[in-house]
């Protein structure tokens, strides 16, 4: 394999981090690049990590926010691969009854045992997002906790869902074009059915089947401990709201701290084969993409102009030529979160790119700013 070279990559990238450092809103940038052959690794961080004013350094951990699905579906892989989860395994058969009866109704017709394991990981459930979605006249998860700091199961948070009706049938993923639609109640169930199929907490999963083969000895659940001391993450901010002011609402939504190092070398396995026992197992993440919606609150990002895809866990962004006013961008294969962080692997490259603004407000930038640096590199 052919790798694009650190002395190419590095000045695209201080530019990049200088740029969006300017942005009034962006308290702190950590962005960190790797060839996947492990060749070379590099990183910097700017700017305050938190409000007191501690210098973000590249080992400060941040929050992952979204980038966890990543690591949710390699969990949910791996348990496939060890014969405790069927993909294709109607979700019914996987949860308790009172999780699941009357989850997915629509037009009276009660669709729950059409989804599987592969339509949770695949966001082609039709489920409406628990932490954003509401009846009328009501609020969201995600307007609570700006309100105030609140605790939720995951099974509280489903329990929501069934009083939205789904966006559409579980679809056929057997078919032509699949359609899919981006929930968190998605990843919620999952995470509930691989520890219901290991009798093990997902702090614990990923632990055994992540962080300790893969030696990443900084990566944590809120609420858990890391393998080694990690220091205090990087404040995450909505405009001028810090999310630190939610410590509950922060465990409850169930999503990873790292540090940059970790998560590049979390990409490096999983793009590289070093995460799952067979090959197969990994390209089951990429092996189809389809092109998906967000719900109505994430508009910045499900603007249609932004050609994402999404596959088992993994999104895959091209960006068309028009787009890009005529300038040719290499596909990114990997996932972002609402803080601005990213976490994307370029297979043309052969480059692994990770870190965060960790500012909401600008969770378009892993689409917007990062393809428009790569242009012109050649492998």
């Amino acid at each position: 394999m052919v790798i694009v070279g650190l002395d190419e990559v590095v000045p695209r990238l201080e530019r990049l981090i200088q740029k969006l450092s300017s942005d009034r809103k962006v308290r702190h940038v950590v962005l960190g690049a790797a060839a996947i052959d492990g060749s070379w690794q590099w990183s910097d961080a700017v700017g305050s990590a938190n409000p007191n004013g501690t210098p973000m350094a590249t080992d400060t951990p941040w929050f992952l926010a979204s980038v966890t699905k990543l690591y949710i579906a390699a969990v949910v892989l791996r348990l496939h691969e060890q014969g405790l989860i069927d993909l294709e395994a109607p979700i019914p058969g996987c949860l308790p009854d009172e999780l699941t009866t009357g989850l997915h109704v629509r037009d009276g017709v009660d669709r729950t045992a059409e989804i599987t394991v592969t339509h949770l990981l695949a966001h082609a459930t039709g489920l409406p997002d628990s932490l954003v979605e509401h009846r009328k006249g009501g609020r969201g998860l995600v307007a609570e906790i700006e309100a105030g700091d609140v605790a939720f199961s995951f099974a509280e948070a489903v329990a929501r869902v069934r009083t939205l009706p789904p966006h559409f049938p579980p679809s056929d993923l057997t078919g032509g074009r699949c359609k899919v639609r981006y929930s968190d109640t998605n990843y919620q169930l999952l995470m509930l059915i691989a520890e219901q199929v290991s009798g093990q907490s997902m702090g614990e999963l990923h632990r055994r089947l992540l962080f300790e083969p893969l030696g990443l000895r900084h990566t944590w659940f809120a609420g858990d401990r890391p393998l080694d001391e990690a220091g205090p993450p990087a404040t995450s901010w909505l405009g001028d709201w810090p999310l630190e002011d939610r410590p509950l609402a922060l465990r409850s939504l169930g999503d990873l701290f790292s540090t940059t190092s970790d998560v590049l070398s979390f990409g490096r396995a999983l793009f590289a084969g070093g995460v799952f026992a067979d090959g197969a197992t990994g390209n089951l993440m990429h092996r189809r993409f389809n092109r998906f919606g967000f719900p109505r609150s994430a508009a910045s990002i499900a603007s249609p102009a932004w050609p994402i895809e999404y596959g088992l866990g993994m999104m895959r962004f091209a960006p068309s030529r028009a787009m890009a006013m005529g300038r040719h961008l290499p596909p990114l294969l990997g996932h972002t979160g609402s803080t601005a962080s990213w976490l994307w692997y370029s297979p043309p490259l052969g480059l692994l790119l990770a870190g965060t603004a960790d500012q909401a407000t600008k969770a378009s930038v892993p689409f917007r700013a990062l393809p428009l640096a790569l242009h012109g590199l050649r492998p």
